[in-house]
């Protein structure tokens, strides 16, 4: 069996990156442009005053907004290191604030129960630190005491305190398919199934290990930039909409910009 490593930071691998980033000029550069609109936008907005729900909406829309930019620009810089495994798993983190995102940018009530479910992952922390008597988890137990944590269960009772669920946000905003596809294919490489190693080896037709890979790999990183791409511009679309400034004209402008690059690099 062959180990062949290089690894992703040496000096030894910037030909594999070059290769990389000459195949992807174009998505690259669209992906850096549709991260600066958005970061453009929300560096140029203000919102005067919190004490009503649409002016909390849209200040919430800009730090879910920062959150979605610093995840997209990280997967960026992955991509274009050949870290494709860690893209994808950066994608999936992505979509998980995406359907926060919409549901905030739809509906002004849901921000109230998204900070709320901070509550149920509290007590559910509490309860399985519960569980340990070592050193590890003394802080939290003697902070979590019995009372604590009876108050913590009455509130998510009274409140009806739902906790973090994505395929619930996912469905709220009409997202099912993008998390019955896109999320669940992502997951396997968050959480290292078996599916997510395959990128590592190569395999002879009996299905024994003849290779190991130890090194940047384009794999799916086309087609990563693209979704973070298509995603950005629903973001964009979304402030934008939220702050009652859309244009139509210029959203789909972008989209046609972005399938173009997709006719010309496939």
């Amino acid at each position: 069996m062959e180990i062949k490593k290089v690894g992703f930071t040496p000096k030894e691998i910037s030909r594999e990156i070059e290769v990389i980033a000459n195949n992807n000029t174009q998505i690259f550069s669209f992906l850096e442009s549709i991260i600066l609109k958005c970061k453009s936008f929300v560096e140029l907005t203000e919102v005067l005053g919190q004490e009503t729900e649409e002016k909390r909406q849209k200040i919430i829309s800009l730090v879910i907004a920062i959150r979605l930019l610093e995840i997209s620009e990280a997967s960026l810089l992955l991509m274009k290191n050949g870290m494709s495994n860690d893209a994808n798993t950066m994608f999936r983190v992505f979509l998980d604030a995406y359907f926060i995102f919409a549901n905030v940018c739809t509906d002004v009530t849901f921000i109230a129960n998204y900070f709320k479910s901070d509550t149920a992952a509290r007590l559910k922390l509490a309860n399985s630190a519960e569980k340990h008597g070592s050193t590890l988890f003394k802080r939290i137990n003697e902070y979590a005491t019995q009372e604590i944590k009876i108050e913590l269960k009455e509130r998510i009772k009274e409140e009806n305190i739902q906790a973090f669920n994505s395929y619930t946000y996912a469905d709220n905003v009409g997202c099912t398919e993008i998390y019955d596809s896109m999320y669940r294919l992502m997951s396997t490489n968050l959480h290292s199934t078996p599916r997510s190693l395959m990128k590592y080896i190569e395999e002879d037709h009996e299905g024994n290990i003849v290779k190991i890979k130890y090194y940047p790999i384009e794999g799916e990183i086309p087609g990563r930039a693209d979704d973070f791409s298509h995603f950005l511009i629903k973001v964009y679309s979304g402030l934008k909409e939220t702050f009652g400034c859309l244009n139509e004209d210029e959203i789909k402008e972008l989209s046609q910009e972005l399938a173009e690059i997709k006719i010309k690099t496939t």
